[in-house]
């Protein structure tokens, strides 16, 4: 059985929304009305952030330039994906964000070797982004879960590590959850293993000390339970 810890990115890995800072700066003013339509729960958060970055005008240079220029990393990456090599767990970006800041962010923190599941966006006469769940389908909803789920189908523990309301469903399919923020107040006293992290340093300490029990051989779900 593998181990899996999968990690939102905005937020996340770093310190701040790239993704609504890419739309402060270069989107027509019309986003914030998709925003609060996506807040009423008009839209999913994948027709939201497709509808919103259709908005946007500028170049995919100008993006990333923007986005290199803002993040600031969330300290103790590299020593979690050097924990999770050491101790034969997989480590993956999970998120609803845009690969075109993702992947050259991700990139300069020599975090290369890491799996991205998220946006894919495309340029062609204004800018396009979809979705796809791990078999390759085009979704509208649920894209993290979907790798929640396909993960646990495949007998992995799982760990999920995020912020937000959007990664509530692939929390509660997870053996152990790090949350700060609004995630953290959602799972607050509603479950077992939820564990608050300010720096990846913190889920490392935690992770020393208690991953050896969620790991039970043949038993995913158990490992859940317990």
């Amino acid at each position: 059985m593998a181990g899996t810890i999968c990690i939102d990115f905005d937020d996340t890995v770093v310190e701040a929304d790239i993704a609504a800072q890419l739309l402060e700066q270069f989107a027509h003013s019309s986003w914030r009305e998709l925003r609060e339509r996506f807040a009423r729960k008009e839209l999913t958060l994948e027709q939201y952030s497709a509808a919103a970055l259709d908005l946007v005008d500028a170049s995919q240079d100008e993006l990333v330039d923007f986005a290199m220029d803002v993040a600031k990393p969330r300290p103790g990456l590299m020593a979690l994906t050097d924990w999770a090599q050491w101790n034969g767990w997989n480590v993956a970006v999970v998120s609803s964000g845009w690969d075109l800041y993702i992947n050259p962010i991700l990139d300069s923190l020599e975090a290369d070797r890491i799996p991205r599941h998220c946006g894919r966006a495309r340029f062609s006469y204004r800018w396009r982004l979809q979705y796809l769940s791990p078999r390759g389908i085009e979704v509208t909803e649920g894209f993290k879960l979907s790798y929640a789920s396909a993960f646990r189908e495949a007998g992995d523990t799982l760990i999920w590590i995020g912020d937000g309301r959007s990664d509530i469903p692939s929390a509660a399919l997870s053996d152990a959850v790090f949350a700060r923020s609004v995630l953290l107040e959602d799972l607050a006293g509603t479950r077992e293993r939820v564990f608050p992290f300010e720096t990846f340093h913190d889920v490392v300490d935690v992770l020393e000390r208690e991953s050896q029990r969620w790991a039970i051989p043949g038993s995913a779900g158990q490992a859940r339970e317990s």
